[in-house]
């Protein structure tokens, strides 16, 4: 009975309620890029209060890093890890190579993620980001400088964007690589009717894959984007565990109000975060308080299961 017990113990160890397969890191909270759907540029009294609480301070260290990477690599359901938050891009990290090597190298994650402007690639080590990650993938949105500028503000430089792509598709041609490289483009008001021609652009440039997507909302920031419908079928609640770069744990990936907070990596495990009081009273009013009542979501296909967590039969409370 002893040793049965022992392996029931060391199994439950290893599970979390929902199974989550998403680890989200934020790393920063800076960012070298003023997009024009962003909070960054239309929530300014916010970024004010930002920089005034973290400005000294605004990188995830590595330990608190660490210690979230060995905690998650515990549970097999989580196989996905993405270091691309709401509050900063993540190349603006001096050590985002050395984070992503890191990761990598615990041999766990089937798919370890991450998604940048590209202006600040060349600041790091080329061959640590493409032979650390399986999905490099890099928001361009338009090769039109005009159009370029007004989606990614006047700090954004679309000539150097393309040329650290340029950078990353012939190291991986002549050196190899594990990742795929991915340039995005996010469809909105400003760059309609431009995609067969990126697309043409960068497929000729060598990239391996083209992303297509809508622009989606940060959440209070485009209003016409806020769905209760589609709030309500966004499984990130119940399939990502999502960090700050202070190690919090709080509801998804594009919350840049950081709030509600459920606890800090320091002195709690993922397990004690993911399953105490104040995230599973959330999760039974969601749909009626921040930040979900002001959000779109993402809108995501969710198993009939998933959807039976959304309507708040939280089968572990």
């Amino acid at each position: 009975m002893l040793k049965l017990e022992l392996l029931l113990n060391k199994f439950r160890k290893k599970t979390l309620p929902f199974n989550p397969s998403m680890l989200v890191i934020d790393t920063n909270c800076l960012c070298n890029n003023s997009c024009y759907f962003c909070w960054r540029t239309n929530k300014i009294e916010a970024l004010k209060e930002l920089n005034k609480n973290h400005g000294k301070n605004p990188y995830i260290s590595m330990e608190i890093y660490k210690k979230i990477i060995d905690d998650a690599i515990q549970y097999p359901s989580i196989t996905w890890l993405s270091l691309c938050g709401p509050m900063g891009e993540p190349m603006m990290h001096n050590k985002l190579d050395d984070m992503l090597e890191y990761a990598y190298k615990k041999n766990h994650f089937e798919k370890i993620s991450i998604n940048t402007n590209g202006l600040a690639i060349d600041r790091h080590d080329i061959k640590k980001l493409l032979s650390s990650t399986h999905d490099f993938s890099i928001s361009v949105d338009s090769i039109d400088p005009e159009t370029y500028e007004k989606i990614h503000g006047k700090n954004s430089n679309l000539n150097k964007v393309i040329e650290n792509i340029k950078r990353c598709v012939e190291y991986k041609k002549y050196k190899g690589a594990i990742s795929t490289i991915t340039v995005r483009f996010t469809e909105n008001e400003l760059n309609m009717g431009q995609y067969p021609e990126f697309k043409k652009f960068f497929l000729n440039l060598g990239v391996d894959e083209i992303n297509y997507t809508k622009v989606h909302s940060f959440i209070g920031v485009m209003e016409k984007s806020v769905n209760i419908k589609t709030a309500k079928k966004c499984c990130q609640p119940f399939r990502a565990i999502n960090f700050t770069f202070k190690g919090d744990m709080t509801t998804c990936c594009i919350n840049w109000q950081m709030s509600p907070i459920f606890g800090n990596i320091k002195n709690s495990s993922i397990k004690e975060l993911w399953m105490n009081r104040k995230m599973t009273d959330w999760l039974k009013t969601r749909l009626n308080t921040n930040p979900c009542n002001n959000c779109g979501g993402l809108g995501s296909k969710i198993s009939k299961r998933g959807l039976m967590y959304s309507e708040n039969k939280l089968s572990f409370l």
